[in-house]
């Protein structure tokens, strides 16, 4: 994965325009004579697929976005005889729109869905089937569905069970952890992170003292669950608090807000905060604070997205799959792995801002 999404930055110097629901253009359609094929593909033939993903201006989403469109360029570069049209939507509706116009028009020969929730997509991406059109979802599953040439997400299950084993042994020498859970929302992501850290642990050394927070992914609503739980509890509650797991670290932002911000007269004694991501931003808020507390958190890029394109545009032509991500019961899992200044991670901060994931993930700029 590395050396392959570091060529590829290294390669890209254009940025694909965005083609937004109900509007925008879409890039120009390849040229359907004798051209050449670039690394293959049918000679003679041309190929058209489509993305129809989340919308987002900023954060993880943005990003995302950002980089599939940077990767439907650099492939289109490298087949001339593709074309790729990318539309980014912000509601279930919008993405059923997108798709039936693309089914509708009759010409293109896979798509890529990354579906605002699975259940809400199933009867477009039973459409897309049905109508002899390849289909591969990213990122959020359609559970038991058949027809798919795959689905690719990353490891969501490994990130929870590695996270539990960290705990574990971070927290060996404590007799009982008490600790809050944040989370983005109620799809297969969340209840794969969580599971997997749920098995592992000792239920009855962990002990979660609260309800879980359910943050719809936003800094904000975290940074207000935890002001909101700091106010409504006691002292002695507060400073029992060892532990806060999160999903994701612009979740964490929003925790370290509220933390920092705290004046109460309460001993804030939160040893780690765990998290998902590897954002620059993150680690900066912890080599700049003065709270005592230290964080772990496991790659997951906003490039992870690159593969998923690759994946598709490879179905499309006939193409073997060439990425990174292991093949498991139809699901293709990208591997991760842990960032953190708390000790024993994969890497730490500089390790990790010296590293090809790192050159790939912000490739896209100052985003």
């Amino acid at each position: 994965m590395k050396k392959k999404f570091l060529a590829l930055a290294l390669s890209l110097a254009m940025v694909l325009t965005l083609a937004a629901c109900g509007g925008g253009n879409d890039p120009a359609p390849a040229d359907d004579g004798d051209a050449g094929t670039g690394d293959g593909g049918g000679a003679g033939e041309s190929y058209k697929v489509g993305l129809v993903i989340l919308s987002g201006d900023h954060g993880f989403t943005g990003e995302s976005v950002r980089h599939a469109e940077m990767q439907a360029e650099a492939v289109m570069e490298q087949y001339d005889n593709l074309e790729v049209v990318v539309k980014s939507c912000g509601e279930a509706a919008d993405q059923i729109t997108e798709i039936e116009n693309l089914i509708a028009a009759g010409d293109i020969d896979a798509i890529m869905l990354w579906p605002t929730e699975g259940e809400a997509l199933r009867s477009a991406a039973q459409t897309v089937v049905d109508a002899g059109i390849k289909l591969v979802v990213y990122d959020r599953l359609i559970e038991n569905f058949d027809g798919l040439e795959g689905q690719m997400m990353g490891d969501n299950f490994s990130i929870g069970r590695e996270m539990g084993e960290y705990l574990t042994t971070y927290f060996a020498d404590s007799e009982k952890v008490n600790y809050l859970r944040f989370v983005g929302d109620s799809s297969t992501v969340t209840s794969q992170r969580s599971g997997g850290m749920d098995e592992v642990i000792d239920a009855a050394k962990f002990n979660q003292i609260n309800e879980t927070f359910v943050t719809d992914w936003s800094t904000e609503k975290a940074q207000e669950q935890m002001e909101n739980w700091l106010n409504a509890h006691t002292n002695e509650e507060i400073e029992s608090l060892d532990l806060i797991v999160t999903h994701d670290d612009e979740i964490v932002d929003g925790l370290m807000n509220a933390l920092e911000a705290y004046s109460g007269s309460a001993t804030l004694n939160v040893k780690l905060i765990t998290s998902v991501g590897g954002r620059e931003d993150t680690m900066q808020k912890f080599e700049n604070s003065s709270l005592d507390v230290k964080f772990i958190t496991w790659f997951f890029a906003p490039s992870f997205i690159r593969e998923c394109v690759d994946f598709t545009v490879e179905s499309a032509m006939g193409l073997p799959f060439s990425g990174t991500a292991l093949e498991e019961n139809g699901i293709y899992l990208i591997p991760s792995f842990s960032i953190g200044n708390a000790g024993e991670a994969h890497y730490d901060f500089d390790q990790y801002r010296a590293s090809s994931e790192y050159e790939v993930r912000y490739s896209i700029g100052n985003f």
